[in-house]
């Protein structure tokens, strides 16, 4: 299974998670623009939450998101922001970090914007 098939479980998995016990509502998926991706946009609570996934099998996933990824997010995501006219909404970045066996830890405020 190469890494862009193990991304999709976990995107997958994810979502799944976001629906079922955030009771969140998917806005959109893989939000790329030039320089970034934003593996999901959800509404939760009516906070619009930019959730970046991390699937290891092994490794640790809280490493996963270094200052470069953060930045990348925060652009792509005031991009979204700016686009949908939702500047004036609440909005935070979440991480939903997968780890076979253990599971899916779920982290609100996993970072700040990086301008």
């Amino acid at each position: 299974m190469n890494t862009r098939e193990i991304g999709r479980i976990g995107e997958a998995m994810a979502e799944k998670y976001l629906v079922e016990k955030k009771h969140a509502r998917i806005l959109a998926k893989n939000f790329t623009v030039r320089g970034g991706e934003i593996d999901i946009i959800a509404e939760i609570d009516g906070v619009i939450a930019f959730v970046e996934v991390k699937l290891r099998t092994h490794g640790d996933a809280h490493e996963a998101i270094g200052y470069t990824k953060q930045k990348r997010l925060s652009r792509a995501a005031l991009f979204y922001l700016q686009r949908n006219h939702l500047l004036d909404c609440t909005s935070r970045f979440d991480a939903i970090l997968i780890q076979p066996p253990d599971g899916i830890e779920y982290i609100e405020r996993a970072f700040d914007f990086i301008p």
